[in-house]
């Protein structure tokens, strides 16, 4: 999680511009007080309170307690922070659903997580970020803590005071990255602070980073939300909340919303939010989803309204919402669109720091409307790797259906049913609009009460489009699909290796699961191999396309994985390249004609099982997981060659369908040993 933001942290920013820029001088005056006042041996956070310079808040030791209200297993014990007033800590002292102001305290000058530079010229070759061991810790602690409080709240963006040793830097945080102050003696003179603090409790709740749509439900209203909303109660204490959502004729629809069924792990990205709401104007459930989108992409609601204009089929009804307003990042004004594209040149004074005005389409539930944002001066800041620093808007709407995971399947050709949907889906909305999904996944087919759909439309584009995409974007390039997910070697922290040739292998050689794999439902049986051999020929094609000349044959694979096999390996070392001819199309992947065929065919056999005889499980008995155990630990190289020769294969015989394995009926297949 930490490493989702790494690189990302804009600085140091001049302290007094920082101040100006994201907290507004307050209308009364800060109260008098002595730029030494902390050199004094006595609680900081009474010298804070004691001489009023955050009315209306209270500061609260909160670094020996964890908040009650989060899992066991992810529980932390943050550093003192600022709570309102009046709200009640007594039966739970930290609680980041109401935290205000974050702080974190290090006792040391060395534990400062950033370097200033005090060069006027090479900022660009500066590292802003610190590599020492005490750095990163403290900057994997901050990232972490920011990451738990955006996720308990909906915040645009929040602010962290970081105190160590005797300095003190502001950072203020949002889905784009994070700015960060320097660093300044607040032992010397702490004007600084006391402004900060001064200027932060005048905030309004916008201000100070809440979303204004986002409230708390009243009682009578959480008690709705517990009566109809009780099948998706949350794991943790969660409270009701009430969403605000724009309907088409410009009237407001409340939405309450109690367990939230995908929490977002990051603090960057589309930390995306998924919940089933109840409105009870219209005493219907609903499905809300909320994310953050780059503003390169379309509006997923204006996608799905254009896919159901089309008649496209299996995909969710667009009720309400869109992109929410002024629900934009800030932290990317400060990069400017050369640095984005390009990044900084050898100097970093050869760029143009000027303020830019970007026109940006933002789409709300009426329609669109163009908003001018100004790119802001940021020559302070420190590095040149700003391609990933991503504008995005806060995009939240409404649609009408609340799938089930596909992993609640019921036979093996409902799980065949439901998949053929989400493709129809998927074929149409290419053949009808040119529209492409390029993130489909079992995560995103859902199961209804008649079939399927195709759902998580917020990475789609326009065929014309995909070609302008920026890199960040770039997810359904052939190139990259076949280096990330078929060529490329990763170590897991369990010491396994994952991806690799052994996976491009499943589908080029069929060693892992043998050529006596074998389902009990014969007509699933027949699609699974039409879809492996499918895809064999697209990766052959590709593969001579992408790198003539240097691509692995199917026999130098299957020589290579034997050869692993024998001494025990769990992966096999790349195979040398051969010369083979490249392969010629058409291929069945070309187009989608072949593969609905595949799945007219299949469904319409006559040799399903029976429903009673095909129920899905957990295939992987007790007595399974053992020898599955076993096999693991004897791949691994600690059992002896003569217990290897007793293990039987488990490992690819099973597909992966969600956080749970499930299939259909048992595997009929010869034990083989090795």
């Amino acid at each position: 999680m930490a490493a989702s933001i790494e690189q990302l942290f804009l600085g140091p920013m001049p302290v007094e511009r920082f101040l100006d820029d994201f907290l507004p001088k307050a209308r009364q005056r800060t109260p008098r007080f002595r730029k030494n006042l902390f050199d004094k041996a006595i609680p900081r956070r009474n010298v804070i309170t004691e001489n009023g310079f955050i009315p209306g808040f209270k500061i609260v030791n909160t670094s020996s307690h964890a908040d009650r209200t989060t899992r066991n297993d992810h529980r932390v014990k943050h550093d003192p922070g600022i709570y309102c007033e009046d709200l009640d800590l007594s039966e739970n002292v930290a609680q980041f659903d109401e935290l205000e102001l974050h702080s974190e305290l290090k006792p040391y000058d060395t534990d400062d997580a950033f370097v200033d530079s005090y060069l006027k010229r090479g900022l660009s070759d500066f590292m802003f970020e610190s590599q020492t061991d005490a750095g990163k810790a403290s900057r994997s602690q901050l990232i972490h803590y920011a990451i738990k409080w955006f996720a308990r709240q909906h915040r645009r963006h929040a602010f962290t005071i970081f105190l160590f040793g005797t300095y003190i830097r502001f950072i203020r945080w949002d889905h784009a990255g994070a700015i960060v102050s320097e660093k300044f003696d607040f032992r010397s003179d702490c004007s600084f602070l006391v402004q900060f603090l001064w200027r932060f409790s005048h905030l309004d709740n916008v201000g100070r980073g809440r979303d204004p749509f986002v409230r708390r439900a009243t009682p009578q209203e959480a008690e709705i939300a517990y009566k109809e909303l009780e099948e998706w109660k949350p794991i943790a204490d969660r409270p009701v909340v009430v969403f605000t959502i724009p309907s088409e004729d410009g009237e407001d629809r409340e939405f309450l919303a109690w367990g939230c069924l995908s929490e977002p792990r990051s603090l960057t990205g589309r930390c995306t939010r998924i919940y089933p709401v109840y409105e009870i104007a219209t005493e219907k459930k609903y499905l809300l989803k909320d994310r953050w989108r780059a503003h390169s992409l379309a509006p997923e609601a204006s996608i799905l309204r254009k896919l159901r204009g089309k008649g496209v089929r299996y995909i969710p009804t667009y009720v309400c919402g869109g992109d929410v307003i002024n629900g934009v990042t800030k932290t990317d004004l400060y990069v400017t669109v050369e640095e984005e594209n390009e990044g900084l040149q050898d100097e970093c004074n050869d760029v143009s720091h000027d303020k830019v005005t970007v026109e940006k389409a933002n789409e709300g539930a009426n329609g669109k409307s163009h908003i001018h944002i100004s790119k802001l001066d940021g020559s302070w800041k420190c590095g040149k790797s700003w391609h990933r620093v991503v504008q995005r808007f806060l995009h939240r709407f409404v649609s009408d259906i609340i799938g089930k995971p596909l992993k609640t399947f019921t036979s093996s050709k409902h799980l065949l049913q439901v998949v053929s949907h989400a493709f129809i889906a998927a074929k149409e909305a290419y053949e009808l609009c040119r529209i492409i999904h390029r993130d489909i996944s079992a995560n995103n087919i859902l199961i209804t009460h008649d079939g399927g759909i195709l759902n998580d439309w917020d990475m789609a584009k326009e065929e014309a489009d995909i070609k302008n995409s920026r890199r960040h974007e770039r997810t359904n390039q052939t190139s990259r699909i076949l280096e990330n997910v078929f060529t490329r070697l990763e170590r897991l922290p369990n010491g396994e290796y994952g991806g690799g040739e052994a996976r491009t292998s499943l589908f080029l050689s069929s060693l892992y699961i043998g050529n006596d794999f074998e389902l009990s439902s014969p007509p699933l049986q027949r699609w699974i191999k039409a879809a492996i051999k499918a895809v064999k020929e697209w990766i052959e094609a590709e593969r001579a396309k992408s790198k003539p000349g240097k691509v692995t044959t199917e026999l130098e694979i299957m020589v290579k994985e034997q050869a692993a096999a024998k001494k025990g390996l769990l992966r096999p070392a790349l195979p040398a390249a051969t010369e083979p001819t490249p392969p010629n199309g058409p291929f069945v992947l070309d187009t989608h004609e072949q593969m609905a065929g595949y799945f007219e065919y299949c469904l319409e056999a006559t040799d399903w099982p029976a429903l009673e005889d095909n129920k899905p499980h957990d295939i992987l008995s007790s007595s399974a997981k053992r020898a599955y155990d076993d096999e693991l630990q004897d791949i691994g190289g600690s059992a002896s060659s003569s217990k290897r020769n007793k293990t039987i294969r488990f490992r690819f015989t099973r597909p992966r369908l969600g956080d749970k394995e499930v299939g259909p009926s048992m595997y009929k297949r010869k034990a083989k040993p090795i």
